[in-house]
């Protein structure tokens, strides 16, 4: 394939050489959504495949590109929808809002005692949440210490999306590998001697914050 265009590049709008151009990206551009809904037709689903998927949608978005910055060239005109016309048809009842809003931080820190028997957890977890996904599958959505903690916790299930008379508004999860982990001090200190109710709330705040290290990947609710 040709590369696309320079971006800055003049062409002439209705010439011979933007008509010569869009009929080649237009060409191009069958070919490739030929090739790509071959590719598509052929999965299966599995978080194997995953990577494969990735590689070739963003091929077609290569294609894409460089057809839409031809009819550009040739018309003046983009034909990618920008998504502005999504709210036009929106006829939902507009929400009145909670009466109250309740706020819920934690922090949990957790030591791997044993990563086979985690991953092993987390991989059947997997598995039994996604009955289409195969062993590879689960080899691959499941392949850290991380990923085996979200499977587990999904399985679960989040209670704060069932708490009755509420809505769940936002919610932020964070994976963090810690550079040099330090168990929080003043809430231990004081669950041991049995002051909890003496613990400030600033101290807390503190305690509860996000340590130093690698965000190993994060989740999200609204």
């Amino acid at each position: 394939m040709d590369e696309t265009p320079d971006s800055e590049q003049y062409v002439e709008q209705y010439s011979d050489e933007s008509r010569a151009a869009l009929r080649l990206r237009t060409d191009e551009l069958i070919e490739g959504l030929r090739a790509h809904a071959d590719v598509l037709l052929g999965l299966r689903g599995g978080s194997a495949e995953r990577e494969d998927l990735f590689t070739e949608n963003a091929a077609l978005g290569k294609l894409l590109g460089a057809w839409d910055h031809a009819v550009l060239d040739h018309t003046g005109t983009l034909v990618s929808p920008d998504g502005d016309d999504e709210d036009d048809f929106d006829d939902e009842p507009e929400d009145d809002g909670p009466v109250a809003v309740l706020t819920l931080v934690t922090r949990v820190d957790l030591g791997v005692r044993d990563t086979e028997e985690l991953l092993t957890a987390g991989r059947a977890a997997h598995r039994r949440l996604q009955p289409e996904e195969n062993a590879a599958d689960a080899l691959v959505a499941v392949n850290d210490e991380a990923q085996a903690v979200y499977a587990l916790l999904h399985e679960a299930g989040e209670p704060w999306l069932d708490l009755p008379g509420t809505g769940l508004l936002a919610a932020t999860r964070l994976y963090v590998a810690p550079d040099d982990y330090e168990q929080p001090g003043d809430l231990v200190d004081s669950a041991e001697d049995g002051e909890d109710d003496d613990v400030s709330a600033e101290a807390m705040v503190d305690e509860v914050g996000v340590p130093e290290g690698t965000l190993l990947f994060s989740e999200s609710w609204a």
